[in-house]
């Protein structure tokens, strides 16, 4: 066997190989043999029948495909373990002509190299220069409590005129022209008067408004506006008011603190707020500082991105993307939707930066020896069923599950000894 090969970007290889006749004939003549001691003929039992007319009977251009296969299979595989090619994707194969035995082109993407240089050096670099402090400030912790009772207050329908801190129960619709516009329709049944969370000028239109009450207003959307084609443009408001409650907060007592949980006291359930949010806080800057850390880290690496891995990432993304977009809110409004190929140009840096990452991440592991045990895997398995709901962990894949875990503790081990450099 001959064989050529020529690496292309994107941790792609164009391989060439040959067998002559002699070779090929290794492949071809057990499939041939096989196939003749199969031919049944009339009046003779099967392999019984005169060779002449037997091979005659034989489909002699499906044993030749067969044999193509097998010889494109085996060759293959020799060639990867002579290189250490590890492929990822389904080799594209193109056989060609030769005047004695056989011939072919594979189009192959391999698992590639990561030259990961002084990494170690830029970590440190940067967990020197990001190590900063989140503690908590009272306000915060008076903002979080003050969110805690709002979520438990006491709702009355009232038939007066509305003011801030009511919930109002209304849908709305904007028009252009007199026409429909869309994404500036939809209904709000928990409408908080005063948060401020409409465009500005909105909310200003429903004080002093009743149940019942159709208030038909325009509103100039802001130059800064998130979407471009709505920037300074004016927009014909017509809204419902289907009902307009008062709002009772509860007293932040011992008796409201029991209520919430396991707490004796109010200043327990204080304190629990005050370490929640620490730890939120401690969890977000971690983040961060990972993010940053990987970002360095993938500057100084030599990397050729599997463009299939890449396209793959992306697939997800934008799939996730168009998932949440259904189900999202921005200002109220729902989000119009948009073309497939805006959301791939939006998310291709960050699907290039998320396989990049992830091939460092297994390459720090592979070298470091960090890849995650058995039984860490499964500790995380558990850890993670015991946090879902009893049908829905029943729907699991376990191997999927399994290889979610397996990167998640391999993910936390890379970073971990990542951040004992500093």
């Amino acid at each position: 066997m001959k064989h050529s090969f020529k690496k292309l970007k994107n941790a792609e290889v164009e391989l060439e190989v040959s067998l002559d006749q002699k070779e090929f004939l290794e492949y071809y003549q057990p499939l041939f043999d096989e196939a003749l001691s199969k031919v049944a003929l009339k009046g003779f039992r099967p392999g019984a029948a005169p060779k002449e007319m037997a091979e005659k009977a034989v489909d002699k251009e499906k044993v030749f495909e067969e044999a193509v296969h097998k010889a494109v299979r085996t060759t293959l595989k020799e060639v990867s373990e002579e290189n250490s090619w590890q492929l990822i994707d389904q080799p594209r194969v193109e056989i060609l002509e030769s005047p004695t035995g056989m011939k072919y082109k594979a189009h192959l993407t391999v698992f590639p190299a990561v030259e990961l240089g002084d990494y170690q050096k830029v970590a440190k670099k940067v967990l020197d220069a990001e190590h900063k402090e989140a503690p908590v400030s009272d306000k915060e912790v008076e903002d979080s409590l003050k969110w805690l009772r709002q979520s438990r207050a006491k709702l009355t329908r009232v038939n007066r005129e509305a003011k801030n801190g009511d919930v109002l129960d209304i849908d709305f619709a904007g028009f252009a022209d007199g026409k429909p516009l869309d994404g500036t329709e939809g209904k709000a049944d928990n409408f908080v008067l005063g948060e401020g969370k409409f465009i500005p000028g909105f909310e200003e239109h429903l004080i002093g408004r009743k149940e019942k009450d159709i208030v038909e207003f325009p509103i100039t959307f802001p130059k800064d506006y998130w979407k471009e084609d709505m920037r300074n443009r004016k927009v014909d408001f017509k809204v419902t008011v289907h009902g307009v409650f008062e709002r009772e907060l509860p007293e932040l007592n011992d008796e409201f603190a029991k209520s919430i949980g396991k707490f004796e006291s109010a200043e327990d359930l204080r304190k629990n707020v005050r370490e929640g949010l620490a730890k939120e806080k401690q969890q977000k800057e971690q983040e961060r500082v990972r993010l940053k850390l990987m970002e360095a880290i993938i500057k100084h690496v030599k990397l050729d991105l599997p463009g299939v891995m890449v396209q793959r990432t992306l697939d997800s993304m934008v799939q996730e993307y168009k998932d949440y977009a259904q189900l999202s809110f921005r200002g109220g409004e729902r989000q119009p939707a948009e073309k497939d190929e805006d959301i791939r140009k939006k998310l291709e840096d960050k699907a290039e930066k998320s396989v990049a990452t992830n091939l460092i991440i297994y390459q720090i592991a592979k070298d470091m020896q960090l890849e995650p045990t058995k039984e860490e895997v499964e500790a995380d398995v558990n850890t993670a069923l015991s946090s879902m709901r009893r049908e829905h962990a029943g729907n699991l894949d376990p191997q999927k599950l399994y290889d979610y875990s397996y990167g998640v503790v391999l993910n936390r081990k890379v970073f971990e000894f990542l951040e004992s450099l500093k």
